[in-house]
């Protein structure tokens, strides 16, 4: 159609290499970013419909990308005047909406730039929908095709002035007849059969066709899907604006990943708070939801909290507002936070490519800090939640991979919930998760062994998506790890074997009272392997004082006088870093003949009294061991009080290290030329070596300790390294 007396003419104008940095560069080879920014431009268009079409093959055997919509179009001087001004604010006002009442995605006006991301030439076709049109008069439905070629672009954008480029007109105020034609003569009916759509039906819009591309294949429908819905508000998918990409429908349900019921909010009724930034009071609108990992396709680069403006992504996942050290948890985070006003505000903190915001600006810190605070919060309460879902079925399948084990009920809970985060990566694989529960169950009797498998698993599931292949290298890892540790602590408790054999010789050899107590000072482990030492010797009140510190200001009550110079001999703790039992030792001399008198029973117990009236909390037990020769023949009246002998002591003692000991090695499966083998053999002396013989024999273990029963002299037993004196500072550290 000739210009006449439109004299105006298409002209694309822009600075020194605008076009590479703002199109090329910015939106090179990310073909999701390219169809999110025409798709923002549909929104503010106010469309109710949009088509997405992706193909495999174009005339050049390059994929296509065809985006449709229904909005409002444009005429001949929307194109020239706002169209093909790159860098024009879209908005007169920070809270200005579109002519249909929404509030406007676009800001920078170099949205139009992202098609040159990705394809060599852009067509773009429009016609005004006076459907959509309020104002008056309508406008005529003239239609406009311009055609854009990234190679010309360039050719005009390398000069070191401003630069300006012509598209080519296809077609300029061509009526409805002649549009069809031309499209028709295109050979690209099939690209533009949305856009006619539209027409026939008494509308109008505008159709972007980007072809001659450098993907090297056709963008995925499902993934496509997935980030349209992720890329832009779920709440802003709405019956009026329907998003079809190759005639699948976004919806909620292929947007968001698979989430658990629990959490904050929904995405169709999210919470809203309003938070004071900067002396201005802003509004927030959030959901926040964990994802259920079981048999869904997740990885932690989509995990996290999309923060969004005007229905648009502003801060993209993965993000978790700097909260550090709870990966385990936040991989399981999926969450919205709109805060329209990021994109309202004098200076632009959204990036040009709409994946961050500057949160070291005035108007962001606060709102940074109230995000922190939150997902601590959000992950604490999910913590809690998970530990109260039924866990039966891994309890059951530790059991049944490891009928010998020997874990207490909690230990089997704190593993179960171990293995809740382990065995859903393993999919269907029931070998795999069989292996896997056998080998976390052996390596959890080790308290060391432990602490690396949840330190291990940690690391390895806040970097990287796992698999059966990645964790199989896993447990093989943990199992060969296993193996120098456990020999490291079968020397230990053969040390510790040592000074009960010193203990059994100071008793046999009728020492004092004072000799063990010294003993005991040196090696408290000796009367509660599993127990932690509060005080040797010293008087009730420094043990009272040090922990509960009565203020008798307060009324509070404390020891005064005689009683507060009673000295129990030891008071352990049963719970190492916890105050839940209290156990007081009374300690008699193991002299043959010297039997235990009921004044030394009723002495504990006044112990006991005056310690229990200081811990007055229901959840404190307070109890007694009072320890001699022999039994005396006093009546035991008192339940908190157990009264045992030296001798049950010093069996108890040693059957345990012994069984632990004999544990450590059939964990390490040692050969005879193992150098620690021949320390424990030294420091456990051959009685040790005998009775771990007698014990049930795996594979060649009998033959180990055979050979190194052979190697032992009797110059190199325990008594010659560990002389039996009265000193117990020669007894081997342990």
């Amino acid at each position: 159609m000739p210009i006449g007396d439109m004299v105006k003419p298409f002209k694309l104008e822009f600075s020194n290499r605008v076009i590479e940095h703002l199109g090329i560069k910015l939106y090179q080879n990310k073909p999701t970013n390219v169809v999110a920014e025409f798709l923002s431009n549909c929104w503010d268009a106010d469309a109710n419909t949009v088509h997405i079409e992706l193909t495999a093959h174009g005339e050049d055997g390059r994929p296509t990308i065809v985006i449709t919509d229904d909005g409002r179009g444009m005429t001949r001087d929307e194109l020239t005047d706002e169209f093909l001004v790159i860098g024009r604010n879209r908005r007169t006002s920070p809270t200005e909406l579109t002519p249909g009442g929404r509030l406007p995605m676009g800001r920078k006006g170099i949205g139009k730039l992202a098609g040159f991301g990705i394809a060599g030439t852009v067509d773009i076709v429009s016609t005004p929908n006076n459907v959509q049109r309020r104002e008056e008069p309508k406008p005529e439905q003239r239609f406009y095709w311009l055609r854009f070629s990234l190679k010309e672009l360039i050719a005009k954008s390398g000069s070191a002035l401003a630069g300006s480029y012509e598209p080519e007109v296809i077609a300029d105020g061509v009526d409805e007849a002649a549009f069809k034609a031309l499209v028709k003569q295109s050979g690209h009916e099939s690209a533009y059969k949305h856009f006619i759509d539209n027409v026939d039906a008494g509308k109008g819009g505008v159709c972007v066709f980007l072809r001659n591309t450098t993907l090297k294949k056709a963008m995925n429908v499902e993934t496509l899907l997935q980030s349209m819905g992720r890329r832009f508000t779920v709440s802003m998918l709405r019956p009026d604006f329907v998003i079809n990409i190759n005639g699948k429908r976004i919806t909620p349900d292929q947007a968001l990943p698979p989430l658990h019921d629990f959490g904050f909010g929904d995405w169709n009724n999210p919470i809203e708070e309003i938070l004071t930034i900067n002396g201005v009071a802003r509004q927030v609108r959030y959901w926040i939801k964990f994802v259920s990992l079981q048999g869904s396709d997740w990885s932690i680069e989509n995990a996290g909290i999309g923060v969004y403006a005007h229905g648009k992504i502003a801060q993209d996942r993965p993000f978790f507002f700097d909260v550090k050290g709870k990966e385990i948890l936040s991989r399981y985070l999926y969450g919205v936070i709109e805060a329209d006003w990021l994109d309202e505000l004098p200076n632009d903190v959204v990036s040009t490519d709409r994946r961050s915001i500057d949160w070291d600006t005035d108007d962001t810190i606060a709102f940074q800090q109230w995000g922190n605070s939150r997902i601590s919060h959000w992950l604490e309460e999910f913590r809690k939640w998970r530990g109260q879902q039924p866990k039966k079925e891994i309890i059951t399948r530790i059991r049944a991979v490891s009928p010998k084990s020997t874990l207490t009920g909690a230990e089997e809970e704190a593993l179960a919930e171990l293995l809740s985060e382990v065995l859903p990566n393993l999919a269907n694989d029931e070998e795999a998760k069989d292996r896997a529960t056998k080998s976390f169950t052996e390596a959890w009797t080790h308290a060391p062994t432990r602490l690396l498998t949840k330190s291990l698993w940690e690391k390895v599931f806040s970097s990287l998506d796992s698999d059966s292949a990645v964790f199989a290298t896993l447990v093989e890892n943990l199992r060969k790890s296993m193996v120098p540790e456990a020999m490291g602590l079968a020397v230990t408790m053969a040390q510790r074997i040592a000074a009960i054999t010193v203990m059994r010789r100071m008793i046999e050899q009728d020492k004092t009272e004072t000799h063990l107590q010294r003993l005991i000072e040196t090696f408290p482990w000796l009367l509660g392997p599993r127990w932690e030492r509060l005080t040797a010797n010293e008087s009730i009140k420094t043990l009272v004082t040090q922990k509960h510190k009565p203020d008798e200001a307060l009324g509070e009550w404390s020891i005064v006088g005689e009683k507060a110079k009673l000295k129990p001999d030891f008071v352990f703790l049963s719970d190492p870093g916890g105050l839940e039992e209290l156990i007081v030792f009374e300690l008699k001399g193991p002299e043959a003949g010297k039997t235990l008198q009921p004044v030394e029973y009723e002495q504990l117990g006044e112990y006991l009294r005056i310690i229990r009236a200081a811990y007055t909390s229901p959840k404190i037990t307070v109890r007694g061991l009072l320890v001699g020769h022999d039994r005396g023949g006093f009546e035991e009246h008192n339940t908190r009080i157990t009264v045992t002998t030296w001798s049950e002591v010093l069996a108890e003692a040693r059957n345990l290290h012994v069984e632990y000991l004999r544990a450590l090695l059939l964990a390490s499966d040692p050969t005879a030329t193992d150098a620690r083998l021949r320390q424990i053999a030294d420091f456990g002396g051959k009685e040790t070596m005998q009775l771990l013989a007698r014990l049930a024999p795996v594979g060649d273990f009998p033959n180990v300790i055979t050979d190194m029963l052979g190697l032992l002299d009797e110059p190199t037993s325990v008594s010659a390294i560990v002389p039996a004196t009265s000193s117990p500072g020669e007894v081997p550290a342990s």
